[in-house]
């Protein structure tokens, strides 16, 4: 069976090296060593000694744009080929090495399966995380009551919360990393945000390299597997951080006005803010996009705190049962399903949404009673479509509007005033049918249409107060010229 030795070198200073190289800790024949971005001076001590050393940042290609999780498969995969082919290899890491490390984590999990034929053994050294925490105590003076997190560059992109202490960043050791490292920390850091370089030297003794911005950070620079980032917390509100804004704004001494709030009390600031959030993506301008959507999210944090009062169920309860929900019905994401198209994808997802229910048949028409009528209309159709009853191609759809219009010219020619209403409402129905057909929410473009009315109406306004004031003293011709030019106006800004 082939042995991998994986050895924790400390502080990685020379007198370390020499002390774990002069003892008994490996075979006499073992004479290959994998490094990940050594520091020169230990190649030199390792090649001085007859060993043959691979490392990693030149062994293994990655193609650009790379997943960190694709990197350190192909890195694991990399050392375990090379101790099939050697027999007995050594990998040397930094520190004991810490349970967090992505190479011991992945190549424990890949030995464990009998198939590999490997067997592992582990030597460890001196923890490094109390000298860097010294470090950045004294000369940074750093506290750390808010805690501390150490994550490994390799599983960055696992990271989906922003750490509210200090972070220090193991094995940022290449451009590849350093890369995907500084695009991914932009989702929770500005650009502005200050990174301290640490790193131990040849004497082993932790110190600052350099500073420097995030929006800076890998241009021209490759360090060694000594190397360390550290981030302190970001400038930015958490989400549990404004849950606990708006807890305090309820409790005594608080807001009178939040004081008062109750879920059906807020229904109707939940409306106007998700139109709202509509209104910003109309216009296009992301930092009104981004001001809205927070008010939103305010609306969901505010009723989640209302629920915790009565202990209900809480915020995190509210994105847990989200989550589960949104794996559950990927399977073809989060599991081993497999799907050939969106069709498939929807009914897969009506499926699993029945599995959820135990089976028990629903309602398949029933909808929130304070949906709008075009929504609903609009709803309606897409559940009907669902099951196979719909218009083969849009041709169908548009004849059907076409009769719809006809047969209210009829109705209205009788003077029926309910048979009237009947047909106005077939051909409303209609006119949502074709707009699901082409891909258009009857919702969101009536209240465009409604909105493009107002803003030149208001043209004509102006034109009549610029003129005397009086809608009496201009004829429908001359109201319509004005119309025209608010038109070609809108044409000519956009």
């Amino acid at each position: 069976m082939s042995r991998l030795y994986v050895a924790g070198l400390g502080r990685g200073g020379i007198g370390e090296l020499s002390r774990f190289f002069d003892g008994r800790h490996l075979p006499l024949g073992l004479r290959t060593c994998i490094l990940y971005a050594a520091p020169d001076y230990l190649q030199e001590h390792l090649e001085k000694r007859s060993y043959k050393v691979l490392d990693l940042q030149q062994e293994v290609n990655f193609s650009p744009g790379e997943s960190l999780k694709e990197v350190r498969s192909q890195t694991v995969d990399y050392i375990l080929k090379t101790v099939k082919k050697t027999g007995s290899t050594l990998l040397i890491l930094p520190g004991r090495p810490w349970p967090g490390d992505a190479f011991l984590t992945e190549l424990e999990a890949e030995v464990q399966k009998k198939e590999k034929g490997i067997s592992l053994k582990i030597i460890p050294g001196e923890e490094i995380g109390g000298p860097l925490l010294d470090l950045l105590k004294l000369d940074l003076v750093k506290d750390f009551s808010r805690g501390v997190t150490f994550v490994d560059a390799h599983y960055l992109e696992e990271l989906n919360d922003p750490p509210r202490g200090e972070m220090l960043i193991t094995y940022p050791c290449s451009h590849t990393l350093l890369s995907a490292v500084q695009k991914h920390l932009l989702n929770f850091y500005p650009p502005q945000h200050p990174v301290h370089v640490l790193h131990f030297n040849a004497r082993g003794m932790p110190s600052l390299l350099q500073s420097e911005f995030l929006k800076d950070l890998g241009r021209g620079e490759v360090f060694h597997c000594w190397t360390y980032l550290h981030l302190p917390p970001p400038p930015y509100f958490s989400l549990g951080e404004m849950a606990g804004i708006v807890k305090q704004l309820r409790a005594p001494g608080g807001c009178p006005w939040d004081q008062q709030q109750d879920h059906f009390s807020l229904k109707s600031c939940l409306l106007e803010e998700t139109y709202e959030v509509l209104e910003a993506i109309n216009k296009g301008v992301p930092a009104d996009l981004c001001e809205e959507l927070g008010d939103l999210l305010l609306q969901v944090i505010f009723h989640s705190e209302l629920a915790v009062e009565k202990e209900n169920f809480s915020l995190w309860q509210v994105i847990d049962g989200l989550a589960r929900k949104i794996r559950r019905r990927h399977p073809h994401v989060f599991q081993d399903a497999k799907v050939d198209s969106v069709a498939e994808v929807k009914m897969k997802w009506q499926e699993i949404k029945q599995q959820e229910r135990g089976g028990k048949k629903t309602d398949r028409m029933a909808l929130p009673a304070e949906l709008s009528a075009l929504m609903k209309a609009q709803k309606i159709q897409k559940r009907a479509a669902e099951v196979g009853f719909d218009w083969p191609e849009i041709g169908g759809a548009a004849k059907k509007l076409c009769e719809e219009a006809m047969e209210l010219s009829a109705a209205q020619k009788t003077g029926d005033r309910l048979q009237i209403e009947e047909e106005m409402g077939d051909l409303f129905f209609a006119l949502v049918n074709l707009a699901r057909f082409l891909g258009v929410d009857a919702e969101i473009a009536l209240d465009s249409a409604i909105n493009k009315f107002i803003r030149r109406f208001r043209y004509i306004e102006k034109q009549v107060d610029q003129h005397g004031g009086d809608f009496a003293r201009f004829s429908l011709a001359e109201l319509d010229r004005w119309w025209e030019e608010a038109k070609k106006r809108e044409k000519n800004d956009k």
